[in-house]
């Protein structure tokens, strides 16, 4: 009874553990962009994203090498990201702006605010724009 209870537990610690990685809030999805964007996973970040019509998977892949190539370039004059910070989401309904400071590898910073929208199904992406 004791093993059975102990193994419970850890189960339990285990789902709580990946739940909080996971989290479909604002800031969640804003760490999982920028570790996509420092990862060079484009297709990745490009997933979290929404659009106001519907995308093919080519359009996606499309829009994946747009934001690669300017992403590689922008990393290689600055040395790529050391490091980021996430602030606090500022939420009003159903749009967010989640303020981050990133710090290049050439000791640059830059602070800015990534948009992101609640879809219909409760889901928090990146808000496109198109």
């Amino acid at each position: 009874m004791k093993k059975l209870l102990s193994f419970a537990a850890v189960c339990l610690f285990v789902v709580a553990l990946c739940s909080c990685g996971s989290a479909n809030t604002p800031e969640g999805v804003a760490e999982k962009a920028l570790k996509c964007i420092i990862s060079k996973d484009y297709q990745g970040y490009v997933d979290l994203m929404t659009f106001k019509k519907e995308m093919s998977d080519e359009d996606k892949q499309q829009i994946a090498a747009l934001v690669k190539d300017k992403m590689d370039k922008e990393m290689e004059k600055k040395e790529g990201i050391k490091d980021y910070k996430l602030g606090t989401a500022e939420i009003t309904e159903d749009k967010a702006l989640v303020p981050y400071t990133l710090t290049y590898g050439n000791g640059e910073t830059k602070e800015d605010k990534m948009k992101l929208v609640k879809t219909e199904d409760g889901k928090w992406m990146i808000d496109s724009g198109k």
